[in-house]
């Protein structure tokens, strides 16, 4: 009786099984005609598939194939490798060669994202001993610009070089001339990278003749940029000009990276107004995450050379912000792929114990288990990485301000020492002044009792009392006066009369805070605020629309 009801509940999990595997074959049949013509639906119509490790295994085979070739399309990430070995393994059985190669090569690729050489380079020569016993010379050339990339990775540069030749040569015998071009382009990088750049030029001027014949635009744009960074390494400058020019008038979809290098091109001949001209026309989208970072580098470099102290350390500062950001998303996505392959790998595994279970007849019960012990392992590695990110993510921040403090530090001592020599020489210090006042305002905003300062302003609770006790007061000043010694000196001579409050005030006026902030932080009406910054500035010789109280204190002894 019991193995009825056991055989009963296999007849009713093997129809759902049958009924979601032919759900997943009429979407594969519907993306397999869309991938060529509309890889975006064909990459969301794949995806849609729910829990594609369920399939069987000649269905799954057919979803990987399917799913790389529209993710190759669309630079999307390769499937993980524990899902391409699976596929690779039935294609080895029942699948054509072209078929094995295909999936051969998708593995390397995966194998490579998770920095794993060796095996890459294994699921590489496998395929492509392959790919040339059938004589699949145009997947040939796709196996062999990868392994190129490899060696990339490794800094092997004549391997790499040997293998993009490989590649341009079984283009050409496969006759793809787009690929035949792009590969003679990526043997001129090589060698423009070992300083052989009239060999660079010959590959690159070989690859404009084959794509200029196919006259498609986009593609002669691409192969005009890498043409015009040659000719920029030559020193050829108006050559590289005439071949950006000729890549932006064929690309107008990504032409931000083209005109940042235009812009580098102008401030190396300190055409500056040029140089900004086509800075700003590098703000355009592009693929490139890279250009909008090295955009404001770029920016700053220019301001420097045209003197404009402030702009360019404005500049400076967005890049810094911007770079940071960047990598910060790159870390993030690295989480989270991270948690995406520990499901991907749970499920593999799975599926695994979930066949010997069902020829045992115990599949139900396995299954449930197995979805407790699962569900409770993804939830706790969920918190445990988010608490992991979380720590590293503060210890990472710890870092960059402890090194950005000590770059500030030498900066300071820097522009110090600088500006005694220029004391005692009886020269002009005044620009050392102002870099010095800017990077210890800097200091001041970065410190952790500015921040709570600006944060109790900003969160007023009605009826609390929000005015700073005495300790914090000390607190504030002791934080002044360590970075602006002249200060301290100001006050303690006091030649001016200042009252305890008004010397407040002045204390008050290096963090920068509206009235109504005074207010708050002195216990005091918004009124009675406005009369103590007034009668300061009296004292002080201060017009109401004049300077600010600290710059005057600030030019105090120094």
């Amino acid at each position: 009786m019991k193995n009825t009801w056991l055989l009963i509940l296999l007849f009713i999990c093997s129809f759902f099984s049958c009924r979601n595997d032919r759900v997943a074959h009429d979407l594969m049949n519907r993306a397999e005609g869309l991938i060529e013509v509309d890889p975006d639906s064909a990459y969301t119509l794949l995806n849609s598939i729910e829990v594609s490790d369920n399939l069987n295994d000649k269905q799954f085979a057919r979803w990987c194939m399917l799913y790389c070739r529209a993710a190759d399309k669309l630079f999307e990430d390769m499937l993980y490798t524990e899902q391409l070995d699976r596929a690779l393994s039935w294609y080895k059985s029942h699948g054509t060669a072209e078929q094995q190669v295909w999936i051969g090569l998708y593995l390397g690729r995966s194998y490579v994202k998770d920095k794993l050489f060796i095996p890459a380079t294994k699921a590489y020569s496998e395929s492509l001993e392959l790919a040339k016993e059938k004589h699949l010379y145009n997947v040939a050339g796709y196996i062999c610009s990868y392994m190129a990339d490899l060696y990339t990775y490794t800094r092997q540069r004549s391997e790499e070089r040997r293998k993009f030749e490989e590649a341009a040569e079984f283009f050409k015998q496969a006759g793809n001339g787009r690929s035949y071009a792009f590969a003679l382009r990526d043997v001129a990088k090589t060698w423009s990278f070992d300083d052989s750049l009239s060999l660079a030029l010959h590959y690159m001027l070989m690859a404009d003749s084959v794509i200029t014949g196919l006259q498609d635009s986009v593609d002669i744009g691409k192969i005009a940029n890498g043409l015009g960074n040659i000719y920029d390494l030559m020193g050829d400058v108006e050559k590289s000009k005439a071949c950006f020019f000729k890549c932006l008038s064929s690309d107008m979809v990504d032409q931000a990276p083209t005109y940042l290098a235009l812009s580098s091109l102008y401030y190396n001949e300190s055409l500056l107004d040029s140089a900004r001209y086509y800075l700003a026309k590098a703000i355009n989208p592009t693929a490139n995450p890279y250009t909008s970072v090295d955009r404001l580098y770029l920016g700053y470099l220019i301001e420097k050379e045209a003197g404009d102290t402030e702009k360019a350390l404005c500049l400076l500062e967005q890049y810094q912000e911007k770079k940071d950001s960047l990598y910060n998303e790159q870390k993030q996505v690295d989480i989270i792929d991270a948690e995406k392959r520990h499901n991907v790998v749970a499920i593999v595994k799975n599926n695994k114990e979930l066949a010997a279970e069902k020829q045992l007849l115990f599949a139900l019960a396995a299954v449930v288990c197995l979805l407790l012990v699962v569900g409770y392992q993804l939830r706790d590695r969920k918190r445990l990485l988010e608490i992991n990110r979380q720590q590293q993510f503060l210890e990472e921040e710890k870092k960059r301000h402890e090194e950005q403090e000590a770059e500030q530090e030498g900066r300071l001592q820097e522009l110090t020492e600088e500006m005694e020599r220029k004391v005692a020489a009886h020269e002009d210090t005044s620009e050392y002044k102002k870099e010095i006042i800017a990077l210890r305002f800097e200091k001041l905003k970065q410190s952790s009792f500015y921040k709570t300062i600006k944060e109790q302003c900003r969160k007023v609770e009605p009826d609390i009392e929000q005015k700073l006790n005495e300790e914090e007061w000390k607190s504030l000043i002791r934080l002044i006066d360590s970075l602006f010694a002249n200060v301290c000196a100001f006050m303690k001579e006091n030649t001016l009369g200042l009252t305890k409050t008004e010397i407040k005030i002045c204390y008050l006026s290096f963090f920068n805070l509206r009235l109504s902030e005074e207010a708050i932080l002195l216990g005091v009406s918004s009124d009675s605020a406005n009369k103590f910054r007034s009668r300061t500035r009296q004292k002080l010789c201060l017009s109401q629309k004049g300077g600010d109280i600290n710059e005057f204190i600030l030019q105090q002894g120094w």
